[in-house]
């Protein structure tokens, strides 16, 4: 029963998202304005949330202005949601066209190297179109992601996202594969986004939008461990649907680094970033959920 109930899951996502991913632009968009109305006014889907979140992050800003950065993120998350669709039916062509990228020779010198590079993400933008770089690059792209539950939907997603070259690593499966491909003597780039709430644990607690923030330090651990030098991944949107990247260089000598140095620096480049373009972050993630401890 449960194999006849993911293929017919399988089908309807497949199917659904073709469809919207075939629409003309203009009708395109005209689609994400309603789903972003549905979500803000009639489904309300996380508004306490998205509206706690920017109360917290932004309290230097009146309840208006943070009600139109409010009112903007969900024409954004909208768009997200409808560019991941079309993601994974473009053709390459199509993909490339979307996401440019500013500075991608600060990596040669590392591929001549022969040295893995951290490339720290975040949700930002639209992270989905960072499988575009792939091609672009000389190092070997590992995109690493979270499986879904459903085999046929997590079967075509990795598929997808190897089209344009690179692989495509489950987070529990990153350190072999990075093993596997040094033994093969092939220099990999590893693409984290290290900005959601860690799991309960001994994690280290850093001021990130004006709160005490429990973070990620996967990063920094997979930077030493295999002495990769690490950039930030600072994604904008240019206009609906295209977006740039620049590289932000961290630190070429992740191992002479003390300790937090790569995670805070990458937490302050993450908010430089989220406060030049403060709707294009995944405010509707329950970043704060754990409280740091009195004692």
């Amino acid at each position: 029963m449960k194999k006849i109930t993911d293929a017919l899951l399988y089908w309807l996502f497949y199917a659904v998202t073709w469809s919207i991913a075939i629409l003309p632009r203009p009708l395109f968009y005209f689609q994400s304005d309603v789903l972003a109305f549905l979500l803000a006014c009639v489904l309300r889907y996380r508004r306490k949330v998205v509206h706690a979140n920017l109360a917290n992050s932004f309290p230097e800003l009146s309840e208006r202005e943070r009600r139109r950065i409010a009112r903007r993120f969900y024409l954004h998350l909208s768009d997200l949601i409808l560019e991941s669709f079309f993601l994974l039916h473009a053709s390459p062509k199509r993909m490339l066209r979307r996401c440019t990228y500013t500075n991608n020779e600060l990596l040669e010198p590392y591929f001549e190297q022969g040295r893995n590079v951290v490339i720290a993400a975040a949700h930002t933008a639209n992270w989905e179109f960072l499988t575009t770089a792939a091609p672009q690059i000389k190092h070997h792209m590992l995109n690493v992601f979270k499986p879904v539950h459903n085999r046929r939907i997590g079967r075509f997603l990795t598929k997808s996202r190897e089209r344009l070259g690179g692989t495509a690593v489950p987070m529990n499966g990153i350190l072999r594969a990075i093993v596997r491909y040094e033994q093969q003597h092939i220099p990999t780039l590893i693409g984290l986004i290290s900005d959601q709430t860690p799991p309960p644990g001994n994690y280290p607690w850093l001021q990130f939008l004006n709160q005490d923030t429990m973070v990620f330090t996967g990063v920094e651990k997979i930077a030493k461990q295999f002495d990769a030098p690490v950039f930030f991944c600072d994604m904008t949107r240019v206009r609906r649907g295209y977006y740039s990247v620049t590289l932000r260089p961290i630190t070429a000598k992740p191992k002479e680094e003390p300790e937090n140095f790569i995670t805070a620096t990458y937490m302050r480049l993450l908010e430089e970033a989220i406060r030049r373009n403060p709707e294009a972050w995944l405010w509707s993630h329950k970043r704060w959920k754990r409280k740091r401890p009195t004692a």
